[in-house]
């Protein structure tokens, strides 16, 4: 530490010391030693801001309008000025603070506006007149309450980030022309917000449903599927065809049966279906007499639920635990 505040504070002296030198008369050669020295000053200081000294930090409007009017604690300033650079150097909070005053006038809690700011950073940077305002009163127009907004808001703050005419227009357009109904389009908002946040997403949508429609499901019954659950529109097209050939090749299930268990698609096939997957043609072999119920159904339950029904009250609970958590077990020893 001792060097680099020796070296800044050389450097800066020779930096003078050049200065200096321009402005008197010197010899010639004395001049040019300095000027070729001076740049040393300016290296460290680049070298210590790459480093993330504090000083500049210290002494940040945004530091402290982040920590004194938003409540935030100094990790988080930290953080929220790492991915924000420009924002050291801000002179005025005048954005940010306007766009702080937005949440709280939508009614955001002092917990949500901290999740705002440290889940999507660029949100300070927002023109709450031009950017946010706009969007908001044309949220309004498609029946969404305030709740509703705040809600959305706080869990993507991306949101409000998108651009309206290019991006969320023609999301909703094409969203409204699928569900026919504005009240689903509400639906989106409260759980799927980040489909509308999509870019080329009509596009991109379009090519999700034909590929639901690849597996032989019926066109009618995949849009009044994305209609009811919308959040299945998120999953990208690779994470849908591994999952589905999983349970019709592996698990011997038809394709149709997504159709009453569409939340299967939405779960990790590795952390979850495969796990579970084991554990319940673990208990086939060890227990033959044992009725179980169908697979999706296992899947579907929640953690406490599935571990109290399949694994706990097992007599091999143990084993059946080391089955799932990935550990190999010989089930010959088991029986």
């Amino acid at each position: 530490m001792f060097f680099k505040y020796f070296a800044s504070s050389f450097g800066s002296a020779l930096h003078h010391l050049a200065a200096a030198a321009a402005r008197i008369e010197s010899p010639p050669f004395l001049r040019i030693i300095l000027l070729k020295l001076s740049p040393l000053s300016t290296s460290t200081a680049v070298k210590d801001r790459s480093i993330g000294y504090p000083q500049q930090e210290n002494n940040c409007l945004m530091s402290d309008f982040l920590l004194s009017q938003c409540g935030l604690c100094q990790s988080d300033v930290s953080r929220v000025l790492k991915l924000r650079p420009s924002f050291v150097r801000t002179r005025s909070t005048h954005t940010a603070q306007q766009a702080v005053r937005f949440l709280r006038d939508l009614g955001c809690t002092e917990q949500e506006v901290k999740k705002v700011i440290t889940r999507n950073v660029a949100f300070l940077a927002s023109n709450a007149e031009k950017q946010l305002k706009p969007k908001l009163e044309f949220m309004k127009t498609l029946g969404l309450t305030t709740e509703d907004l705040r809600n959305a808001i706080s869990h993507f703050p991306r949101l409000f980030q998108c651009n309206l005419e290019k991006t969320l227009c023609p999301n909703i357009l094409y969203l409204q022309n699928l569900f026919g109904s504005e009240a689903d389009i509400s639906r989106v908002f409260k759980v799927a917000p980040s489909i509308l946040h999509t870019s080329n997403g009509p596009e991109i949508l379009e090519k999700r449903l034909k590929h639901l429609a690849s597996f032989g499901l019926p066109e009618d019954k995949i849009k009044e599927l994305v209609r009811r659950f919308p959040r299945l529109l998120i999953n990208h097209i690779d994470k849908v065809q591994k999952t589905m050939d999983f349970f019709i090749h592996t698990a011997g299930l038809p394709a149709k049966f997504v159709l009453t268990y569409p939340l299967v698609l939405n779960y990790s096939l590795e952390c979850r279906i495969k796990p579970r997957y084991k554990v319940f043609k673990s208990i086939s072999a060890i227990q033959p007499s044992e009725r179980l119920p169908p697979l999706y159904s296992v899947v579907c339950s929640t953690e406490p639920v599935f571990l109290r029904r399949y694994i706990d009250c097992s007599p091999h609970a143990t084993k059946l635990l080391e089955i799932y958590r990935g550990k190999p077990v010989n089930l010959d020893v088991i029986q």
